[in-house]
């Protein structure tokens, strides 16, 4: 089997391959420098440097030929503007890449008959009404920013007009460089760097953080099991109050990490947000491998020691700042 993903330079478009092939499923990237120009060419479209293959800016015809030369047997749409502050800074490109990205690849889906893996968000949920409670599939849907209501629009959509299609969302997923969003990157980065940043957390409040090679592991489980026409949601089940994952990042960090934050717990729309993984666990014998504390010293160890320049996940919080955006008013 041969995989298209779309938002393949991503945070999880980066980690699924290794996943994918456990189940002997290859992934394509239809932007590697190397095959790019020599698939332009082959769909008859002009090639330049500067080319990017974008779900919202190619219709579902140049998708469509992209599907047929390369064989592709089953479509994983990961690409998204992700994040309440990004979309915030971006709504036109998030509304973009999120709804008509979408709406571009079920065409070209449907046209090649290829199903499609959409990859979600449990912001959808009216977090609200679960306080108390751990969010099943069938909770009732209520988003409470604009980036919540891009993806239940696109989850409608797939739900609606895809011929075949499975929709997966985790939770908190996060693991080291390549995470932009999660509050373990950006604290950890922020500790390298000594700066101060900006959370629009409750530290009193509960969250479950999951592993990104736990999820990639319960996606590609979901493909070799053929699990279609569902949706699942996916969890560690290690609840953990957010201001005591602080303490164990600053024992890990050698340092305490509590005087770079800045807490606003009145944006935290969610609360205690935690899901059930009981529909998928029924199906399938999958287990989360990778222990929170385990996860968190390798994300400690991949942030500290990445040079790459190009990664800093503070980005959109200090593009907010230098622009004069008040960030607390979109949560």
């Amino acid at each position: 089997m041969r995989a298209l993903i779309t938002g393949e330079k991503g945070f999880i478009g980066t980690n699924l391959p290794r996943s994918l092939s456990k189940y002997n499923i290859s992934s394509f990237n239809p932007n590697l420098d190397d095959t790019k120009k020599e698939l332009f060419e082959e769909i008859g479209t002009k090639y330049t440097d500067t080319n990017e293959i974008c779900v919202h800016l190619n219709n579902e015809n140049l998708w469509e030929k992209i599907f047929d030369s390369q064989k592709i047997d089953i479509v994983i749409h990961n690409a998204a503007v992700v994040g309440t502050d990004v979309v915030a800074l971006k709504p036109s490109e998030a509304t973009l890449t999120n709804v008509t990205g979408t709406y571009n690849i079920i065409r070209a889906a449907n046209k090649c008959n290829i199903p499609v893996v959409y990859l979600g968000t449990t912001v959808i949920y009216d977090a609200k009404l679960y306080q108390e409670l751990h969010i099943k599939e069938d909770s009732v849907r209520g988003p409470h920013t604009y980036y919540g209501h891009l993806k239940v629009t696109a989850e409608e959509m797939v739900k609606s007009f895809a011929n075949k299609w499975m929709i997966i969302r985790p939770l908190f997923a996060y693991g080291g460089v390549g995470d932009m969003n999660s509050l373990i990157a950006k604290t950890f980065y922020a500790s390298k760097e000594n700066e101060k940043i900006n959370m629009f957390l409750d530290p009193n409040k509960i969250k479950d953080y999951l592993h990104v090679e736990d999820f990639c592991d319960a996606v590609a489980l979901a493909i070799f099991k053929d699990l279609f026409q569902d949706d699942f949601n996916i969890a560690a089940e290690t609840p953990i109050i957010t201001q005591e994952i602080i303490t164990s990042m600053s024992d890990i960090a050698g340092k305490d990490l509590n005087p770079l934050i800045k807490w606003h717990p009145k944006t935290d729309y969610l609360g205690n947000h935690r899901l059930s993984r009981k529909k998928f666990t029924s199906y399938t014998d999958w287990q989360p491998s990778i222990s929170l504390l385990d996860g968190l010293r390798r994300s400690y160890e991949s942030i500290t020691s990445e040079r790459d320049s190009n990664y800093n996940p503070l980005i959109y919080l200090q593009e907010a700042e230098n622009q004069n955006i008040d960030l607390t008013k979109y949560y």
